[in-house]
């Protein structure tokens, strides 16, 4: 294959990859938020049952993610998409059918929770990582972009579905576009590329377990900065994201108004989803990661104990341009400086303590809130958090990129 050739289908598979993830997240993650209203799936079997049934898959997502990073770096992610897609529509076909809290945990635990970890953002990052092996930035930040999308489509389209079918058959109908979209661009557009080192012609769980072992071994003292380092930031960034709704109601400014200042931050976040990863072909993606943690803490500072809307709106501008770039940064980060034959190993064994940390830092920030009655003390700690990543992943050295 010419290096023409192969860059043209790599951009292919980059943009097939970044749909199947924002259907991924529009289906599965997305449309979550809309079930739980009383006009759905909350109605009838109450919003902590569904969040447990939802925090279930999680949980089962974390633990996948090493052994389909293997299976990434030994065949590619096709297979890895194909699966998620049906796995995914099984559940959420199961999910549309449950009758009982046993039978929500089951598909969630037993179907979706896999299927998070197959359709989500590390087999994406995986197949940037195969199919470019000089600068990275644009790919991923192109992939960031168009999954970025997911909520703007699948929010309002999830509400519309469930406003005409209800519940029940929205999360059908979710199923079947899941299956449809991502069944289909795996099978017609992606194309796997594992590198040589880790190619695998057969995979028994005997190789499975020593491709996993080798995974573990690789991670040197440089993994561990940056996964520290986005663990912390991690933990922070979902705090806030989750709970920042409610903590502006908390301060007296009204729902409509609210949504609104939210809505922007999401615009906001798009540009910086390509043009900082974009970047990071040019400057040390660290550093772009510490400049970013450092806007973040610095929004979560300006909107303690706010008062008036310009803090309102200043804290919106500087958590909606830096939020959206935290893991395209992290997935330039680990391509950088252990991009190769263990590269999706690395990202899974590392996503298995991230995802820990974005199901940590929203439930925190609500026993702290609930404790003391504000979200003053889960807001300074949230800037705390970010401030002791900064010099973590300060301290990791990225060589230069080849070309």
């Amino acid at each position: 294959m010419t290096a023409r050739k192969a860059t043209t289908l790599g951009w292919l598979v980059v943009v097939a990859a970044a749909v199947i993830v924002n259907v991924g997240y529009g289906t599965i993650f997305y449309s979550f938020g809309v079930l739980l209203g009383e006009g759905a799936a909350a109605g009838e079997f109450g919003r902590g049952t569904l969040s447990a049934a939802f925090g279930a898959g999680v949980v089962v997502s974390a633990a996948l993610a090493l052994p389909v990073g293997a299976l990434c770096d030994a065949k590619g992610p096709r297979r890895i998409f194909l699966f998620g897609a049906v796995a995914g529509s099984l559940g959420l076909a199961a999910f549309s059918q449950a009758a009982t809290a046993w039978q929500i945990f089951a598909a969630w635990a037993l179907l979706l929770g896999p299927a998070m970890a197959c359709v989500f953002y590390e087999p994406a990052y995986v197949a940037v990582d195969q199919w470019f092996d000089g600068p990275k930035g644009r790919p991923i930040g192109v992939l960031t972009v168009v999954a970025g999308l997911s909520a703007t489509v699948f929010v309002p389209f999830s509400q519309w579905l469930v406003e005409r079918d209800g519940w029940r058959g929205a999360t059908l109908t979710l199923g079947a576009v899941l299956f449809l979209a991502v069944g289909s661009l795996s099978l017609l557009v992606v194309r796997d590329r594992p590198r040589p080192g880790a190619r695998m012609e057969r995979m028994n769980p005997k190789a499975a377990r020593a491709a996993m072992l080798e995974g573990i071994r690789g991670a040197d003292r440089a993994f561990w900065l940056v996964s520290g380092a986005f663990f912390l930031g991690l933990t922070a960034t979902w705090a806030m994201l989750f709970h920042q709704v409610a903590y502006m109601q908390d301060l007296g400014f009204p729902p409509g108004g609210v949504a609104a200042a939210v809505g922007v931050a999401g615009i906001l976040s798009l540009p910086a989803r390509f043009l900082l990863p974009a970047l990071g072909d040019r400057v040390s993606p660290p550093v772009l990661v510490a400049a970013t943690f450092g806007l973040l803490g610095l929004s979560g500072l300006v909107l303690l104990e706010a008062q008036g809307w310009w803090r309102v709106y200043l804290y919106v501008g500087l958590f909606g341009v830096a939020f959206g770039s935290v893991l395209p940064l992290r997935a330039l980060v680990m391509s950088r400086r252990f991009g190769g034959a263990l590269y999706g190993r690395l990202m899974g064994l590392q996503q298995t303590g991230l995802a820990l940390a974005m199901a940590a830092g929203p439930f925190a920030a609500g026993a702290l809130r609930d404790a003391t009655g504000s979200y003053f003390a889960p807001w300074l700690v949230a800037a705390v958090l970010f401030a002791a990543a900064i010099p973590a992943i300060l301290s990791v050295r990225i060589g230069s990129l080849r070309v």
